[in-house]
């Protein structure tokens, strides 16, 4: 594992086709980047057991194992403060949906330009950089991500979000504390699947967090957002 210098963003590179690996390697660091690199699943692992890079660049295949084995540990480990990007030879919705549940925040295929992964690069940083969180490191607030199709706990946990459920949440979070009426939430969907809907995102936050869902029914209006800093902790 080597390292090249200088910069306030520190990036692994986790590619096992030599040529890529240090087109991006030299790329990166050309542009200000502290960059590891590595080409296999086992020594990635290895690296994030010592180490906390800002962003991994992620191939998902890696002569030992898959780049979705090191995603997962990244987000074991470090939870939401490591960017993930992966970037592959495989374009297909499986594969994209497979790297978003490993919790990937970006997906490229290698058609990329080096210009356009490192500008990725710096915008997921700046996004990173400027997330809120609490004293002990974790976020502070509810965050409704719908770039990346996830809803963000207080804890630091993620859900992940199908369109409806962002379309139920949006004017929610918008509006904190207002009821908003089923027919608003249900964004020109039958409103008689909402409660279905609304089943379904509670389990998936309650399996996902320390947090109960920040959202509650108010009878004869519809739902009101309760999500504010520190409330709905649930008890374990």
């Amino acid at each position: 594992m080597r390292s090249t210098v200088i910069h306030d963003g520190r990036i692994l590179v986790v590619e096992d086709e030599p040529a890529l690996r240090i087109d991006l390697v030299e790329y990166l660091s050309g542009h200000g980047w502290r960059v590891d690199h590595s080409g296999s699943c086992a020594e990635s692992l290895d690296y994030l057991l010592h180490d906390r890079p800002d962003i991994i660049v992620l191939d998902l295949a890696l002569p030992d194992g898959s780049g979705l084995e090191i995603a997962a540990a990244t987000r074991r480990r470090y939870d939401l403060s490591v960017g993930i990007i992966v970037l592959t030879a495989y374009g297909d919705e499986e594969h994209r949906l497979a790297g978003r549940g490993a919790g990937a925040d970006i997906y490229l295929v290698k058609t990329a330009s080096l210009r356009e992964i490192e500008t990725c690069c710096r915008n997921l940083m700046r996004r990173l950089v400027t997330l809120p969180s609490s004293a002990d490191g974790s976020l502070s607030d509810w965050q409704l991500d719908e770039i990346n199709w996830r809803l963000h706990t207080p804890d630091g946990s993620s859900v992940s979000l199908t369109a409806t459920e962002i379309a139920f949440l949006r004017p929610l979070m918008a509006a904190p504390h207002i009821p908003q009426s089923r027919s608003v939430l249900s964004a020109g969907n039958d409103p008689r699947n909402l409660d279905a809907v609304v089943r379904r995102l509670r389990r998936k936050i309650e399996s996902a967090s320390r947090h109960a869902p920040p959202f509650k029914t108010v009878y004869g209006a519809g739902y009101v957002f309760t999500g504010a800093k520190g409330d709905q902790s649930r008890q374990t």
